[in-house]
């Protein structure tokens, strides 16, 4: 499904003292199928914006294109159980939202809300524990007795059960070790892959949006910043530390590299082993 953001402001608490202006005159196009990342610190905007994805919020002004609904302020979408169908959201430490007895039961709670028929969940969740890396011995246990990465991936599995047209990943990976991040990241771009699904992932990461998206949104105090495709934004260092964040570290020593020794190796979202085989190719 294509997203498109035209002139979105969003403020909280309007006309008193607490008021807000948490998103400013945002626009954005993002095609069907595309693998989208959405940077920027604390405060950029960024939570306010993906909420607005599943009408969690709807636009103080301008408005919000999902496919064929449309969210604004002047008019109240009447499909907005239908849209929420479509948009799963894995927010951070999802697994504090388990609550089941079991764990069957609490991937098919998302789409039994939804109206889908029992036989159509079954097969759901058969086709979805091997994506999300877990056995069917696990659907009779109570999630309240598995490792918190099991966690995850159980309350993940609940919302791919929906069948989703978009993914919208807030920070999936905070709070697990680096191969569980790596593990996690790789889950989702694999079934992004497979699937063709549009993936908006928000992330501190320089690292995971540059070896996952297929382009970049930057944020800053509620305003769209940059955007460009990864190998293009993290080129402008100087632009992205004046609202304090790094480029990937890979990135940094392929600069580094090429001043010192007077080469031009460019830039093209290679992996740390691909920057090591090239550098040794020119030696």
């Amino acid at each position: 499904m294509d997203i498109t953001f035209k002139n979105v402001s969003y403020t909280y608490q309007p006309n008193t003292p607490f008021e807000h202006n948490a998103l400013k005159n945002v626009s954005f196009h993002i095609p069907s199928g595309s693998f989208i990342a959405i940077i920027g610190h604390t405060g950029s905007g960024k939570s306010t914006l993906i909420q607005h994805l599943n009408g969690l919020l709807t636009p103080t002004k301008g408005e919000v294109k999902i496919g064929n609904y449309t969210l604004s302020s002047e008019k109240k979408l009447r499909e907005m159980k239908e849209l929420r169908s479509k948009v799963g959201v894995v927010f951070q430490y999802p697994e504090h939202q388990l609550f089941e007895e079991t764990v069957e039961k609490d991937i098919a709670f998302g789409p039994e809300n939804f109206g889908v028929p029992t036989s159509t969940i079954k097969k759901r969740i058969e086709e979805i524990m091997p994506k999300v890396g877990l056995s069917n011995d696990f659907l009779s246990r109570s999630p309240f007795e598995l490792s918190g990465g099991q966690m995850r991936r159980v309350a993940i599995a609940g919302v791919l059960a929906t069948n989703p047209s978009i993914y919208v990943l807030d920070e999936p990976t905070a709070g697990l070790d680096p191969k569980g991040q790596k593990e996690m990241m790789d889950m989702f771009y694999q079934m992004h892959q497979e699937e063709e699904i549009t993936t908006i992932l928000v992330t501190h990461s320089m690292e995971d949006a540059l070896k996952y998206a297929d382009y970049i949104i930057i944020l800053n105090q509620g305003e769209k910043y940059m955007e460009g495709k990864p190998e293009e934004v993290f080129l402008r260092e100087s632009d992205i530390q004046k609202v304090h964040l790094q480029v990937p570290e890979s990135i940094q020593f392929l600069k580094k590299y090429n001043e010192k020794f007077g080469t031009q190796l460019p830039l093209t979202r290679q992996s740390t082993k691909e920057i090591a085989a090239q550098i040794s190719r020119t030696l």
